[in-house]
């Protein structure tokens, strides 16, 4: 009301002056325009960014962080492999790769080849193991004792010899000897119970390879006595 009462007298009275107060006028809205989208810049540049979610797929427990699956992993056993039956000791048997080399031990024995094993192990307990015992004991067992562990199934499952308890899971290979290099390996561990006596019978090889059909063929071949 002011800025327009001054005007009017001055452009009745003083024409030139009422012309240079309304450019000094149209000058200071200007730069207070200017001002204020500049401040608005600054303040969305300084705005911290919105956090990533999460993976949320599962990851290793273990210390050791998880190795690459390779695209083509050195492990398929051939279609035409030739299989022979172990007879432990101990009074059980399977069907193992035929030419591989076996190592025995106290508690078992194990075939191998390259990233390639089948062992098996046997221990006393009191009962068969369900998905529940293999949560609450087997699993943090193996998890504690093997890099970069990483659960993917538990579950029983029907078998020539019976009801056996599968824990299949992921893991890192040891070092390379020469190279240092390790690989990600895949192990299905079936679990055999009978007459107080449990049989782990573990089948590793890289994560990828096709050997469905020859793990299969092992497991299945298990029997007591």
């Amino acid at each position: 009301m002011l800025l327009r009462s001054i005007l009017h007298r001055c452009t009745r009275q003083e024409p030139l002056a009422a012309l240079a107060i309304i450019a000094l006028t149209l000058v200071l809205v200007a730069c207070g325009s200017s001002g204020s989208q500049s401040t608005s810049t600054s303040t969305s540049a300084s705005r911290p960014s919105s956090p990533t979610a999460a993976n949320s797929n599962s990851t290793p427990v273990a210390g050791e962080v998880a190795v690459a699956t390779e695209n083509s992993p050195p492990g398929d056993i051939p279609d035409n492999q030739a299989f022979v039956r172990y007879q432990a000791p101990a009074g059980y048997a399977f069907e193992a790769p035929e030419g591989w080399a076996r190592q025995e031990n106290p508690t078992g024995v194990s075939f191998t080849d390259k990233l390639n094993s089948v062992t098996a192990d046997m221990t006393p307990a009191t009962a068969a193991p369900t998905v529940a015992t293999a949560t609450a004991a087997d699993i943090p067992a193996l998890a504690s004792k093997t890099e970069a562990f990483e659960q993917v199934t538990v579950k029983v499952v029907d078998l020539p010899a019976g009801p056996a308890l599968l824990i299949r899971y992921r893991a890192n290979s040891a070092p390379d000897a020469v190279t240092g290099k390790q690989v990600r390996l895949e192990i299905d561990r079936y679990e055999f119970f009978k007459d107080g006596k449990l049989v782990a019978l573990s089948l590793s090889a890289p994560a990828g390879s096709d050997n469905v059909d020859a793990w299969n063929q092992v497991a299945k071949s298990f029997t007591w006595g």
